[in-house]
């Protein structure tokens, strides 16, 4: 089919009115360029514009400009924006024809190019400017009083005026000083507004297509930076935390459009960064190391495809030879930093940095390679620089060889010499993985997603964004060279912790967590720098817990305590001598500064037994440490707030003494008298605001307080007479059972005496009829109702079977032989020791719910991914796992239905 067919199809009358010359122009771009094509078949008359400019000379930047800012005089924006779409393709055909007709060298096309480019941002600018300006007021400096400037800057090849037929425009938006305007916004604010707009001006998809694709990533902190900056941060910025890459990428900044001033500032402040007056071999090795690495994983996986631009002996290895004499000889010779390739490379050659036949050859392959990057994009209008030896013979004839063999002759020839020349430079070349690649220059994401993959991740777009978002950070960019560089060279190790633990998102999940929530970059990379073993501790807790992490990434200190301290804390003498250490002047605060300490510590002390001590030794332990905890707390807050004439009881876990990590405190108050309860009411609800109350060190407990008589709706704190009054006539039997757990936590010891007597006579002597155990049993399966139970998912505390069960039969035991206990495993060796290791197994796995999770919650579910984690720390598989937990389960479900038939 002809390239002119719609033409020859719907606007035969057009053809057949051009002369041969015209004809010939039309065909050759038909032949060039699909999209020139369409633009010409939409305006017709642009084909004789484009034949009329073949042989005059180009307009330059300041004609661009001024013919686009005559598109100001267009009020509607949607139609200023077809109109600028417009008049770039305009420009753009005249520039591909006389490239076609070779009318200039290739460097005076994209030069104009570019800076048809800077004229459209212009007009896009003044336009956005104006708009707001007209609605905000003029943006003050609050430094020099002056009105705040605002510019595009050019990066890339747009701000070496050398820009691709069909590349991203680089660019980045700044503006002069922070500030405010007349109209009382911030001047980020007033910017960030103009630049949006500039950008969708250039952006927007209308009738003309899309004017420019607008790239801002080579901005501080790229895509997750904001929109503009003011040249004060800059200047901070880059002097502070500036990378070699930012070096290298600023060789090419210029003015594009807006206040020339404004980038003339920014500029005068950047060059002393870019161009350092001595710069060290490393910082070169860098940028060559760079290089390599793209080149590396930029091989198309089509063995019959070459990248012109990324892989060996392309484009940018030339670009990298001129910027490293650039970077190496420009900041004691200002005739090197000319941003234009080129320029650049004629410049070294005259210095005598590099012989005239090397400049000659790159200077040469360097054009050859540009045209056939062009003749690759302009074929179907895309920004691509692989070439597809199919296409081999259509590209030869487009750039003028005799023969496709000729052409790819050249290519061979090109790419080779070039390699050679490149290589030569020397530069120490590291072994990188694909995710050190992809953090370092953000190419080949294919390839890191492949490798990730591999390493067992279901989802690895979700693990590389965490990943990158570790090293995207603000305090990984405060970070020195060196410790960067550290960071980055512990990724191989990371990539092998993810390869062999199963539960490599949570891993991931974990030490994202410690970096960006935690900060603890500088931590952690003076442990690489020291080869310490807190590393590997601290990917152990990321790797096994959730709930240390969480209290970790809060506070710091606790890294450290947990690493340091050989033993845990688990009584009085050990809290009391830990709370000498903690320098916090607030007595409840240093308590809940001790909570965290203690239950960090206990944690990782029972995660590290568990392949070495008994389950009944190690649950105990735990149980005993977080039980004496919470009564030393309770004790230190009786005293603190003068605690009289009352006593603390707790009930359920507290009471048990079985409390686990993150447990409620079910807590009762028990006043002397009436007299008492009114004089001293105040001191209880003083102690539950301390328990309860969020600060800088967190909260000390939740509380439950409906055991309490009449619940939610109860008094807070009765009197012995009351709690006497309520057994006698109002209790029910499920608040028998619930009482034979209240122990004495802390208070009057005659309040004590008094309550214990009163638990004996109403509770413990009471007589357990059939009635009693049928209303018992009603209660405990109208708990078991609350929670749904499926093939797939178990209740292992509420469900049928479950540790519920357990503790109704050991409270109706002690109900049944008045014993004065309140622990259930205790109870439970005496009653049926038979079943005491499926009700340590279940709590087993509701500690590793906390622990390893994180979680409160007793549901365990065969979709859960996290399951997985529970499950591995009992060294089962999946299978066996649910088998025993629901074994469990049915056996104690037996037993219970015995014990209540008795």
């Amino acid at each position: 089919m002809s390239n002119l067919f719609k033409f020859e199809t719907l606007k035969k009358d057009f053809l057949n009115g051009l002369n041969p010359s015209q004809y010939k122009l039309l065909e050759n771009l038909s032949f060039y360029s699909s999209c020139i094509t369409d633009f010409v078949f939409r305006h017709p008359q642009e084909l004789f514009y484009v034949y009329e400019s073949l042989d005059k000379p180009l307009l330059g930047r300041e004609n661009l400009i001024k013919e686009a800012l005559e598109l100001l005089n267009i009020e509607k924006e949607d139609e200023f924006i077809t109109k600028l779409t417009f008049f770039k393709m305009k420009h753009f055909a005249r520039i591909v024809a006389k490239d076609i007709y070779k009318k200039h060298h290739l460097i005076q096309l994209t030069e104009e190019y570019s800076y048809l480019a800077d004229a459209c941002f212009e007009v896009a600018y003044q336009k956005a400017y104006s708009k707001y300006l007209q609605r905000f007021g003029t943006p003050i400096d609050e430094l020099t009083g002056k009105p705040a400037g605002g510019s595009v800057v050019a990066l890339g090849k747009h701000g070496g005026t050398d820009l691709n037929y069909y590349s991203d425009v680089d660019v980045m938006y700044i503006y002069s000083g922070e500030g405010a305007t007349e109209k009382g916004i911030t001047n980020r604010e007033f910017f960030t507004k103009v630049f949006t707009d500039t950008t969708v001006y250039l952006t927007r998809r209308n009738a003309e297509t899309v004017a420019w694709n607008v790239d801002l990533d080579l901005r501080p902190e790229g895509r997750k930076g904001l929109l503009t900056y003011s040249i004060p941060f800059l200047e901070n910025y880059y002097w502070s935390v500036g990378r070699t890459w930012e070096r290298h990428m600023l060789i090419k900044a210029r003015h594009a459009a807006g206040d020339e001033n404004t980038t003339k500032e920014f500029l005068a402040v950047i060059t002393p960064f870019v161009y350092r007056k001595s710069l060290s071999k490393e910082i070169i090795d860098d940028i060559l190391n760079m290089k390599k690495m793209i080149e590396k994983h930029s091989k198309p996986k089509n063995p019959d495809e070459i990248d012109v631009k990324k892989s060996e002996g392309g484009i940018r290895e030339i670009e990298f030879i001129v910027q490293v004499f650039q970077l190496l000889h420009g900041g004691h010779d200002p005739s090197l930093r000319e941003r234009e390739t080129v320029r650049a490379l004629r410049k070294i050659v005259e210095k005598g940095l590099l012989s005239e036949e090397k400049g000659k050859f790159l200077e040469d392959a360097y054009i050859f390679l540009r045209n056939l990057e062009h003749v690759i994009q302009l074929k179907n209008c895309v920004q691509t620089q692989i070439l597809n030896l199919k296409n081999a013979s259509e590209y030869s004839k487009k750039l003028g060889f005799d023969s496709e063999e000729k052409f790819l002759e050249k290519l061979e020839y090109v790419r080779k010499n070039v390699k050679r020349i490149f290589e030569s430079l020397g530069g120490e070349e590291k072994e990188l993985t694909p995710i050190q690649t992809y953090i370092i220059t953000k190419v080949n994401e294919e390839i890191a997603l492949e490798y990730l993959k591999s390493l067992g991740f279901k989802d690895p777009k979700w693990a590389l964004n965490l990943i990158t978002s570790i090293f995207e950070d603000e305090e990984y960019l405060l970070l020195s060279e060196k410790y960067k560089n550290l960071l980055i060279d512990f990724l191989p190790k990371l990539e092998e912790y993810l390869k062999e633990t199963k539960a490599k998102e949570s891993l991931l999940i974990n030490l994202n967590k410690f970096f960006t929530e935690g900060k603890i970059y500088r931590l952690f990379t003076t442990a690489l720098e020291s080869k310490s073993k807190l590393v590997d501790f601290i990917i152990e807790v990321a790797k096994t817990t959730d709930y240390a992490t969480n209290l970790m990434i809060k506070d710091k200190e606790l890294i450290d305590l947990a690493f340091i301290t050989s033993r845990p804390l688990s009584n009085r003498e050990d809290f009391e001598k830990e709370l000498e250490i903690i320098k916090i002047e607030d007595k409840v605060e240093s308590l809940k500064k001790l909570k965290k300490i203690t239950e960090v510590l206990a944690t990782l002390e029972y995660l590290h037994k568990i392949k070495t001590h008994s389950p009944i030794a190690r649950l105990k332990k735990l149980n005993n440490t977080i039980t004496n905890l919470a009564d030393f707390i309770l004790e230190s807050l009786y005293k603190i707030n003068e605690g009289s004439k009352f006593a603390i009881y707790g009930l359920g876990k507290l009471g048990s003494r079985e409390m686990n990590i993150g447990s409620d405190l079910d807590l009762v108050f028990v006043f002397e008298d009436e007299e008492s309860k009114f004089s001293l009411s105040k001191i209880p609800q003083k102690i539950i605001k301390d328990l309860t109350t969020y600060t800088k060190e967190g909260q000390l407990y939740q509380l439950d307080l409906r055991l309490r008589p009449y619940g939610k709706a109860g008094e807070l704190s009765p009197s012995l007479d009351f709690y006497k009054k309520y057994f006698q006539n109002e209790a029910r039997p499920w608040e028998f059972l619930a009482w034979t757990k209240a122990r004495f936590i802390t208070g009057d010891e005659s309040v004590k005496q008094k309550f214990e007597e009163i638990i004996k006579e109403e509770i413990l002597s009471r007589e357990i009829t059939k009635d009693i155990k049928i209303d018992l049993l009603e209660m405990r399966l109208k708990l078991e109702g609350l929670t749904k139970e499926t093939e797939s998912e178990m209740d292992i505390k509420l469900g049928k079977g479950g540790i519920t069960d357990i503790e109704f039969m050991v409270q109706l035991y002690y109900l049944e032989t008045k014993q004065r206990k309140t622990n259930i495993l205790e109870g439970l060796l005496d009653l049926n020791p038979d079943i005491v290791d499926y009700y340590v197994f279940l709590r087993e796995v509701e500690t590793r719910l906390r622990l390893v999770k994180g979680s409160s919650s007793s549901k365990i579910s065969k979709s859960d991914l996290q399951t997985e984690r529970i499950i591995d720390t009992f060294n089962m598989n999946f299978e066996e796992f649910f088998k025993e937990v629901k074994n469990a389960k049915d056996i104690i479900r037996r037993e219970f239905y015995k014990y209540f038939r008795k």
